[in-house]
């Protein structure tokens, strides 16, 4: 999959066909991977009962996930994963939106973490606004960021109202940066 950031995006510093925006990529790509097995299986579970054959299935894909992260950290290590996961989104995975009328699924790794981003439309106040869902979802979510009609950004995370807001003009929480790397915001 080619990478979707912009040329002109701030993260160029890394080439992908460099081999550390490679293993970037990687890491990334199985903590996706991971992360959208679990919630499958958790849904699975949820809608069907946990001796389903389709919890069954959704279970194995899990279990499989989880065995290639744990290649992943043994041929890495857990140093490595753990820098790869705190790097800017290198992967975007984008699920679905193939027939029309059907809306494609796009994830992205954000610090560690995988979020489904959703585009909300925009208000005069806020022209670029999007919803960050966490994978496997909380409770404390879904996040919203936005880019103000002035160019500032916000977002309605713990860490930006309480930390930046007010405090760190022009700061940027861990969603805000993510999406700023991208060239989204």
């Amino acid at each position: 999959m080619a990478s979707t950031r912009r040329p002109d995006a701030p993260n160029r510093r890394l080439d992908p066909s460099d081999p550390a925006w490679k293993s970037v990529e990687l890491v990334q790509r199985g903590r996706l991977i991971l992360d959208v097995a679990e919630a499958d299986l958790e849904a699975a579970v949820a809608a069907l009962g946990p001796f389903h054959p389709t919890a069954w299935y959704f279970r194995t894909a899990r279990d499989e996930a989880r065995r290639s992260w744990d290649r992943l950290r043994a041929e890495y290590g857990r140093a490595a994963l753990e820098a790869a996961l705190a790097e800017p989104p290198a992967a975007v995975l984008r699920l679905g939106g193939d027939q029309p009328g059907q809306p494609a699924l796009t994830l992205i790794t954000i610090g560690g973490r995988t979020y489904r981003v959703e585009p909300i439309a925009g208000t005069e106040p806020a022209p670029v606004q999007w919803r960050l869902t966490r994978l496997p979802a909380l409770a404390d979510g879904p996040y919203y960021v936005c880019r103000l009609r002035d160019g500032s950004t916000q977002c309605d995370c713990a860490e930006w109202i309480y930390q930046i807001d007010g405090h760190e003009p022009g700061g940027h929480c861990k969603h805000l940066a993510a999406l700023a790397e991208l060239g989204w915001l």
